[in-house]
């Protein structure tokens, strides 16, 4: 049996393009609020459609600092399940993150998935994040799909994903 590939979603810099200048075509200012806390979110209804179809082919997860808030706030919004799988992060997975000079997450993501395989869409990957992932003993085959945090996912970033999955 094949093991269904996994596709790990950060939230802010993919679906929420927080460094853009103003609000991108096909994107909607949200206001969300839970509690005392208020964030303010550029979401693209397309994205949901996008992840649903993807959703065929791969086991959708969030891999974002959202961890749980991201099915309660976020999933609603865009359609998506509110039932998917976290990877939620140790206390100190942002320490020696900036000295290694990759994403705080990488070493967990690598521990989380195992030997599956696995595309992460992200801003924060880079070089050291491939290399370290290439590095990882019985680390299954990977895609790292840098996301710039000014446009957020486009159709380029979800076509190299689906051919990727080929």
């Amino acid at each position: 049996m094949q093991t269904r590939p996994l596709l790990l979603l950060d939230i802010d810099g993919p679906l929420n393009p927080y460094r853009a200048k103003e609000i991108p075509p096909g994107y909607e200012l949200h206001e969300i609020q839970e509690g005392d806390k208020k964030w303010t979110l550029l979401l693209n209804q397309q994205h949901g459609i996008e992840l649903n179809a993807l959703a065929e082919t791969f086991d959708l997860v969030w891999a974002t600092s959202w961890e749980h808030g991201a099915n309660r706030l976020i999933a609603p919004r865009l359609g998506l399940p509110d039932t998917l799988p976290v990877i939620t992060w140790p206390a100190d997975a942002r320490t020696g993150a900036l000295r290694l000079r990759r994403s705080w997450k990488t070493s967990s993501v690598a521990d989380w998935v195992g030997g599956r395989p696995f595309a992460w869409v992200d801003d924060e990957v880079n070089r050291r994040d491939r290399a370290y992932l290439r590095s990882r003993d019985g680390l299954g085959p990977h895609l790292l799909q840098r996301v710039e945090a000014d446009r957020g996912l486009t159709e380029k970033d979800f076509e190299t994903i689906r051919e990727w999955a080929r």
